[in-house]
C-alpha cells in the first residue's frame, strides 16, 4: 500500500471522528482554564511558606462560613475530578469499541473502505493510531494539569502519592490504561460487531483491569517493615513518614504469628491485649516507592495493550483473509 494511501486513510479517519476530537479537545481546554484559574486564586490569597508550616491563616481568605478557603476549594475540585480522570480510559474502551469499529462492521460501510486501495489491516491501523495518539494526549495532558494544581495541596489526605486515582494521574500509568483502553475497544468491536454491546463490553474490561491492577499494584515491590515491643502500636505508627502508605500493621505474639489490628484495643480501652502478645509491626511504602512501582505497572499495563492489539488483527485476519 502506497504512503499516499496510508494517509488518505488517516484523514478519512479524522473525518469519521472530527466531533469526538473537537469535544476532546475543549474538554482539555476546560480542565486545563479551570485548574489554573484555581491555582491563580489560590496563589493570591495565601502565604504557600507560612500554610504549608501548619499556620490556617495564612490560607487565604475563608468563604462560606470560616471553613472553606482557596486551597480547601482546589483540593476537593481535584478530589473529585479523581473521578472523572479513572473513567478516562473506559472512556476510550468505549470508544474504540463503539463509534469507531462496531458502528461500521454493524452497518457494513467498512466494506467501502475496503474495496478503495485499503486492506483490512491498514484499516484497522489508521483508527488504532488515531485512537492511541488521542489517548496518549489526552493522557499527558490530564497528568500535567492534575500534577500541577495538586502542588498547593499534595498534603490533602485524598490526593496522597498514593490514592487511587492520584497514582493513577501523577505518572505514565494513567496514558498506558487509556492504551490498554483503546486496544481492548478494538478487540471488543471486532469480536461483539454491535455498537451497544462491544462498547459496554470494552468499557467493562478496561475498568476491571483498571481496578484489578490497581489493588495488586503494591505487590511489586516489597514494603517497608518496622517493629517494636511493647502493646502500643500508635506509638509505633506515629514514628512512620507522614507520606507513606500503610499496607499492614498489628501485633506479634512469642510463636511469631500476626494479629491483626482488631485484636489488641488501645490501653485506654476496657479490653486488654492478648496474654501472648510481644510487639508491634507495620509494613508501608514509602514516597520513594512511587516511582518504581509507576514503571513497573506502566510495563505491565503496556504489555497487556499489546497483546490485545495482537489479537485484534489476528481477529481481523481470521474474519476477513
Amino acid at each position: 500500500m502506497s504512503a499516499p494511501t496510508t494517509a488518505r486513510a488517516g484523514r478519512v479517519v479524522v473525518r469519521q471522528h472530527r466531533r469526538a476530537l473537537r469535544v476532546t479537545l475543549a474538554l482539555l481546554a476546560l480542565a486545563a482554564a479551570a485548574t489554573a484559574g484555581l491555582r491563580l486564586w489560590v496563589a493570591g490569597s495565601m502565604d504557600e511558606a507560612r500554610c504549608f508550616a501548619g499556620e490556617p491563616e495564612a490560607c487565604g481568605a475563608q468563604l462560606f462560613g470560616d471553613w472553606v478557603t482557596p486551597q480547601g476549594f482546589l483540593a476537593l475540585a481535584l478530589q473529585w475530578s479523581l473521578f472523572a480522570l479513572m473513567a478516562v480510559p473506559p472512556l476510550f474502551g468505549a470508544f474504540v469499541a463503539g463509534p469507531m469499529l462496531a458502528r461500521e462492521l454493524e452497518s457494513g460501510t467498512h466494506q467501502v473502505a475496503w474495496t478503495q486501495s485499503v486492506t483490512p489491516a491498514r484499516w484497522l491501523a489508521a483508527k488504532l493510531l488515531l485512537a492511541a495518539t488521542l489517548a496518549a494526549g489526552t493522557a499527558a495532558v490530564l497528568t500535567a494539569v492534575f500534577r500541577w494544581g495538586r502542588k498547593p495541596v499534595f498534603s490533602h489526605e485524598h490526593l496522597g502519592w498514593a490514592g487511587r486515582g492520584a497514582y493513577e494521574a501523577m505518572g505514565p500509568a494513567l496514558g498506558a490504561y487509556c492504551l490498554l483502553g483503546v486496544a481492548v475497544g478494538a478487540l471488543a468491536g471486532l469480536l461483539v460487531r454491535r455498537t451497544v454491546a462491544a462498547m459496554a463490553t470494552a468499557a467493562g474490561v478496561t475498568g476491571t483491569l483498571l481496578l484489578g491492577i490497581g489493588t495488586l499494584r503494591w505487590e511489586l515491590r516489597h514494603p517497608v517493615h518496622v517493629s517494636g515491643p511493647g502493646t502500643d502500636l500508635s506509638q509505633g505508627l506515629a514514628g512512620l513518614p507522614f507520606d507513606a502508605h500503610l499496607v499492614g500493621s498489628g501485633y506479634t505474639t512469642t510463636d511469631g504469628r500476626r494479629l491483626p489490628y482488631e485484636a489488641c484495643l488501645q490501653p485506654d480501652t476496657a479490653t486488654p491485649c492478648p496474654p501472648d502478645v510481644t510487639g508491634w509491626y507495620a509494613e508501608y511504602h514509602p514516597v520513594t516507592h512511587f516511582w518504581p512501582v509507576q514503571l513497573m505497572e506502566t510495563g505491565i499495563v503496556l504489555a497487556l495493550a499489546g497483546l490485545a492489539a495482537y489479537a485484534a488483527f489476528r481477529v481481523l485476519r481470521r474474519h476477513c483473509p
